[in-house]
C-alpha cells in the first residue's frame, strides 16, 4: 500500500505538468559607445503563459486571434525589461523598449517569436564587461516546486569579428559578457575562456536540465528499461534510442529534416503508450529485435522533440559553434538519461532478490500501466 501511495502521488504530480518546461530563445547584443542594444526573442507560447492569451482557437480549428496576441505582446514590454536585467560595476542599468517587431507569420507557438529591441544607457566611463541576468516566468511555476526553464543564446554582434561570439544565459544564472570597449586605463589581465570550451560546458548543462525536465522523454526511456531483464539487453535498447534521436536532432538543427511540433508531440506521447502497453500485453516482445526497432523508430521522433528551440537559437552561429553546441547538448541529454536509467535498472535488479517471483513479475506490469496512463494524458494535451 505504501508503494502504491507513492506511485499514485508521482502520477498526480505528472498530471499537473505539461511535457516541456523548456524555452530556448535568441538574444542579440550590440555594444555601442555608452549604450547596450538588445534584440530579445519572446515566443507566442511564453506570451500565453505570462499574458494569458490563447495560442489556439477555442474550437481547435480556424485561425489564431493574432490581434489578441499582438495586444499581449505590446503589454509584455514592461515585463521583459523588468525581468531581463543588466548591470555594470554592480549597478543595474535602466532599459527601455524602443521597438517591437512582430513575426512575419504565425506557426508553432513555441517557435514563433516577437522581437523586443531594448536600449540600456550607460553613465560614466566604459566598462570591460556587463552582467546579464534573467528570471523570466518566475511568477508562473511550471508545476509544484518546478519553474519554467527559460534560457537565451546571447549572440554578440560585432562587424569586426570574423565569427560572432555566443553565450548561454540560463534561468537565474548571471553571465558576464565582455564589451570590447576601449577603456581609459588598461585593466588588469583577465583570463577569458575560449568560446568553444565555454559553449561546450554551457550546452552540456543545458542538455542535462532539458532532459531532466522533459517528463515525456523520461517516461519513454523508463518504459524501455522496465521491459528489459538483462543489463546488455537494456544497453542495446537504450543505445538504439540514443543513436536515433542523435541523428534526427542533428538533421533538425542543420535544417535538413524537420516536422512541426503539432505532429511530433502527439507521436511522442503515443510512443509512451505503445511501449508501456507492449510491456503489459506482449512482454516477450520487449526482449526481441522488435523492441530494438521500436526504440530506434520512436527515437527518431524524440530527436525532433529534443531539437525544439535549438533550431532557432543556433541559426547564424558559425559551423564550429554549432557542432560544439550540438555535441555538448547531445552528451548532456545522455547524461540526463543515465540519471534515470541506471538507478531504475538497479532497483529492478534489487527487487528480483527481495520480492517473490509472482510479485516481481507484477511490479513492471503495474509500473507500465501507470506510464501508459501518463502517456494517454500527454496525448490528450498534444492533440488538444
Amino acid at each position: 500500500m505504501r508503494s502504491l501511495s507513492i506511485i499514485v502521488a508521482v502520477f498526480c504530480f505528472v498530471l499537473t505538468a505539461q511535457a516541456h518546461p523548456n524555452f530556448q530563445n535568441p538574444l542579440s547584443v550590440r555594444f555601442e559607445p555608452s549604450l547596450v542594444r538588445l534584440v530579445v526573442g519572446v515566443s507566442v507560447k511564453e506570451l500565453s503563459i505570462a499574458q494569458g492569451v490563447a495560442v489556439v482557437p477555442a474550437d481547435g480549428v480556424g485561425r489564431l486571434d493574432t490581434a489578441a496576441i499582438q495586444r499581449a505582446a505590446v503589454g509584455h514590454r514592461e515585463y521583459v525589461v523588468n525581468h531581463l536585467k543588466l548591470a555594470a560595476r554592480q549597478v543595474q542599468l535602466v532599459g527601455k523598449v524602443t521597438r517591437l517587431m512582430s513575426p512575419p507569420f504565425f506557426a508553432d507557438p513555441a517557435q514563433t517569436f516577437y522581437q523586443y529591441e531594448i536600449e540600456y544607457h550607460l553613465n560614466g566611463p566604459p566598462v570591460a564587461e556587463i552582467e546579464f541576468y534573467h528570471d523570466m516566468l518566475k511568477e508562473w511555476p511550471y508545476a509544484i516546486g518546478t519553474s519554467w526553464n527559460v534560457s537565451y543564446v546571447i549572440r554578440l554582434l560585432d562587424e569586426d569579428a570574423a565569427n560572432p561570439m555566443s553565450w548561454l544565459l540560463r534561468y537565474q544564472q548571471p553571465s558576464m559578457i565582455p564589451t570590447g570597449w576601449k577603456l581609459p586605463d588598461p585593466p588588469k589581465p583577465i583570463f577569458v575562456e575560449s568560446n568553444p570550451s565555454r559553449n561546450f560546458r554551457e550546452y552540456l548543462w543545458n542538455g542535462i536540465i532539458h532532459i531532466l525536465r522533459g517528463y515525456d522523454h523520461l517516461l519513454f526511456v523508463a518504459a524501455l528499461v522496465i521491459g528489459s531483464i538483462r543489463f546488455w539487453e537494456m544497453v542495446k535498447v537504450i543505445g538504439a534510442f540514443t543513436l536515433a534521436h542523435t541523428l534526427t536532432l542533428a538533421l533538425s538543427v542543420f535544417g535538413i529534416f524537420r516536422l512541426p511540433a503539432s505532429v511530433v508531440e502527439p507521436i511522442i506521447a503515443l510512443s509512451i503508450v505503445l511501449v508501456a502497453l507492449e510491456n503489459v500485453i506482449w512482454p516477450n516482445r520487449a526482449h526481441s529485435k522488435v523492441r530494438l526497432g521500436v526504440a530506434f523508430g520512436f527515437g527518431l521522433i524524440h530527436g525532433l522533440g529534443f531539437a525544439g528551440g535549438l533550431m532557432t537559437v543556433m541559426a547564424g552561429l558559425p559551423p564550429v559553434g554549432i557542432w560544439v553546441a550540438l555535441a555538448a547538448f547531445s552528451l548532456g541529454v545522455e547524461v540526463g538519461h543515465q540519471v534515470v536509467v541506471l538507478p531504475l535498472f538497479g532497483l529492478l535488479v534489487m527487487s528480483n532478490g527481495q520480492l517473490s517471483k509472482a510479485l516481481h513479475s507484477r511490479v513492471p506490469r503495474f509500473a507500465s500501466i501507470m506510464i501508459a496512463c501518463c502517456g494517454i494524458y500527454y496525448l490528450f494535451i498534444a492533440l488538444r
